[in-house]
């Protein structure tokens, strides 16, 4: 797929047009994922006192801390409001896979997966984070993630 520029001082809002012979499934999808990206997918974080927009494609992962949801991302952590189980909910499950009851992980930001000496199954983050898989959803993440 080609990606091309049309820049010009006539355009007031920027717009996204998809060139292709017919509509296909993969052209619809493709069309759900840019409009959940660039309209839909944020959450607001806090850090401190202040709180951030934070759009899906920025999130590493979710997990949980000292009774807290935290959501990790390329700029930074921040906590949420929303619990887990919200989250597993909410989230598009074709981006967003739970490795355990306690932690959400973007499939775009695993690296790696690996066994421990212990039999874990460690996943290796983009990040440089290691986060490990609960053994109840080893075959949740197979499925997700094979097929």
């Amino acid at each position: 797929m080609k990606i091309y520029f049309d820049l010009a001082a006539q355009f007031l809002n920027p717009a996204i047009s998809i060139q292709a012979q017919a509509k296909s499934p993969q052209l619809l999808q493709l069309a759900k994922t840019i409009d959940r990206v660039v309209n839909q997918d944020v959450l607001t974080g806090i850090k401190g006192e202040q709180h951030v927009r934070i759009a899906m494609y920025q999130v590493i992962r979710f997990y949980t801390q000292n009774k807290n949801v935290v959501c990790e991302t390329t700029e930074g952590t921040y906590r949420i409001r929303a619990r887990i189980y919200q989250l597993r909910e909410r989230l598009p499950q074709q981006d967003f896979i739970a490795i355990s009851s306690s932690e959400i992980l973007r499939i775009a930001a695993i690296k790696a997966f690996s066994l421990t000496k212990g039999g874990e199954f460690a996943v290796d983050l983009t990040n440089g984070a290691k986060a490990y898989a609960s053994r109840r959803y080893i075959k949740q993440i197979k499925e997700a993630l094979l097929s």
